[in-house]
């Protein structure tokens, strides 16, 4: 098991997320390859350094599983949505419930409502999670979807007993 490093910065009913750190190493070599993996690292550490935003490494049952977040959005609109999971915890919904999480967490604590991901056009899955949350294909390009979404506020909750 990869050792926990920082304070949880993100929780959902069964995730939580830690900024990145150097100990994520064999995570980030899982999901990205022992090419790609260290450099990717190298950014997240570097943008949450400069900007307090970049992918949080996620832990499930106390077990690493996945690196996903935000990344400002340098040339696009809004913040750009990542998300990377284990192959061995596909299909118990995890992605679903980081997204909404995830997106919950930017509106109130980034107050951002612009969101934007890249995902290959062979994703299936990642499609389905960014459809179910709202996120429309906005364009194609070298075998990628770009999608966006904007959320509009949610009305203030009712105070309880009142009707709306």
């Amino acid at each position: 098991m990869i050792g926990m490093s920082g304070p949880i910065l993100f929780r959902t009913a069964r995730l939580s997320g830690r900024a990145p750190y150097p100990g994520a190493a064999a995570l980030y070599g899982a999901l990205f390859g022992p090419d790609r993996g260290p450099a990717r690292l190298s950014a997240d550490l570097q943008d949450w350094t400069r900007h307090q935003v970049a992918p949080w490494v996620l832990f499930h049952a106390d077990h690493p599983v996945g690196v996903a977040g935000f990344r400002i959005g340098f040339g696009e609109t809004g913040l750009e949505l990542s998300f990377h999971f284990l192959p061995d915890v596909a299909g118990q919904g995890l992605a679903s419930e980081f997204v909404q999480a995830a997106l919950d967490t930017a509106v109130a604590d980034l107050r951002e409502d612009r969101f934007f991901a890249f995902v290959s056009a062979e994703n299936a899955a990642s499609i389905r999670v960014l459809d179910k949350a709202g996120f429309v294909r906005e364009r194609e390009a070298k075998g990628k979807h770009l999608m966006r979404l904007k959320l509009t506020p949610r009305p203030p909750a009712s105070p309880k007993g009142q009707d709306g």
